[in-house]
């Protein structure tokens, strides 16, 4: 238990201000709400005045996402700079290299309380051919079985994870606590919190007719591996026999992976005449789900629990994603949506034709979602649990 008569310091170590913002801020308003000093630690953007308005300090820190040793060891000794001239109370990474760098400097720096989330093992973990992938899944399960063994609580999003992690002896004991998602705001992300304006204006910029359905799916990155190979060959399918749907893919352009798409690729399927692609990150994406009739997101990448299909729970949409850890933590197979195997698009193709034809099971499907936000995946519920369980306050 974090105790102390002085004001509790937290400071939160991130690879990126973008990732902060939108999925950590309602943590950071609840930190600030309670009376915590709290310091963001991430690279330097052009979320940070944004961030900074939240009530915290941010510290600029640039990190590498590849692997990279300079830039890696500059890192490490950047945060354990930081963390001997701060005194912080407790220090929370997130992501794999601060997980890992930031917990290690943290421990150093004989910092009280560290604790790290894993959202998801990462594309070191990915089940992908070759023997660089192999070298770099040693070489990152190494690093972490030295910092979860130096950590006081591990958050893991899915009891999958945590379960890998044990059977491969990379953590120890009861450190890791499960604790489903990141949360959402409920009020905030709901049907009736897109106005009609928003609605139409997108539906206009989209080009969309005025009674056209849509299937939705949105990623963080456009890779390969989050399954958009499968929604656009289920899209090629459909077309024909369902003129009046639409596929819309809301996915950033990530050329640096291995697993990226080309835009060669991306070009092709925009040909397509029921297919609108997104390449860019948007601000808007509960707009795109106000807008849509279901969310699909057929990905077979190692996730945490995915904060697009928390989101469409939350906006009362029935759901089609893969069988896999993570992923289906969000659908009561039936109920709310339906689980597929990773990598199968006439799975996908015959769930999508369920729903496509039968407008009551999207709506039964879609209530169901909305409860299942409500009673398990509330932002408050989460973050309750979260500075009790994980942070011992």
């Amino acid at each position: 238990m974090l105790i102390r008569r002085h004001k509790i310091r937290i400071a939160l170590i991130a690879n990126s201000d973008l990732a902060v913002f939108h999925w950590r801020g309602g943590l950071i308003k609840e930190l600030v709400s309670r009376g915590l000093d709290v310091t963001v630690v991430a690279p330097d953007g052009k979320y940070v005045s944004k961030i900074e308005k939240l009530g915290v300090k941010y510290i600029p820190v640039p990190v590498s996402r590849f692997l990279n040793p300079l830039g890696d060891i500059a890192f490490f000794l950047r945060l354990y700079y930081i963390f001997r001239k701060n005194r912080f109370d407790l220090v929370h990474t997130m992501s794999v290299k601060p997980n890992v760098y930031g917990t290690i400097a943290a421990w150093l720096a004989r910092v009280d309380r560290i604790v790290c989330l894993l959202s998801g093992t990462g594309f070191a973990f990915a089940d992908l051919p070759g023997i660089k992938q192999k070298l770099l899944r040693w070489f990152v399960t190494w690093l972490y079985r030295v910092a979860l063994r130096v950590s006081d609580r591990a958050w893991f999003q899915n009891p999958d994870d945590l379960d890998y992690f044990f059977k491969k002896r990379i953590i120890q004991g009861n450190k890791g606590v499960v604790i489903r998602g990141s949360g959402v705001d409920t009020l905030e992300y709901s049907k009736a919190s897109v106005s009609n304006k928003e609605r139409s204006s997108l539906m206009k910029e989209l080009q969309l007719p005025e009674k056209a359905h849509c299937v939705l799916m949105v990623v963080a990155r456009m890779i390969w591996s989050k399954g958009i190979r499968e929604f656009l060959e289920a899209a090629s399918i459909l077309k024909e026999k369902h003129p009046e749907w639409f596929f819309i893919l809301v996915a950033p352009v990530d050329q640096g992976t291995p697993d990226a798409v080309s835009e060669s690729d991306i070009e092709l399927f925009q040909k397509n005449e029921c297919v609108r692609i997104i390449k860019m990150f948007r601000h808007d994406i509960k707009v795109f789900e106000a807008i849509s009739d279901i969310m699909v997101l057929p990905s077979f990448y190692p996730e945490g629990v995915p904060r697009v299909l928390i989101e469409g729970l939350a906006m009362s949409l029935p759901l089609i994603t893969t069988n896999r850890p993570g992923c289906k933590e969000t659908v009561k197979h039936g109920k709310n949506g339906y689980l597929i195997p990773p990598q199968d698009t006439s799975a996908l193709v015959k769930k999508l034709s369920i729903l496509i034809q039968d407008k009551n099971k999207r709506k039964e499907f879609g209530d169901y979602s909305r409860l299942m936000a409500e009673k398990e995946f509330d932002e408050k519920i989460v973050l309750e649990r979260v500075i009790k369980e994980v942070y011992g306050i």
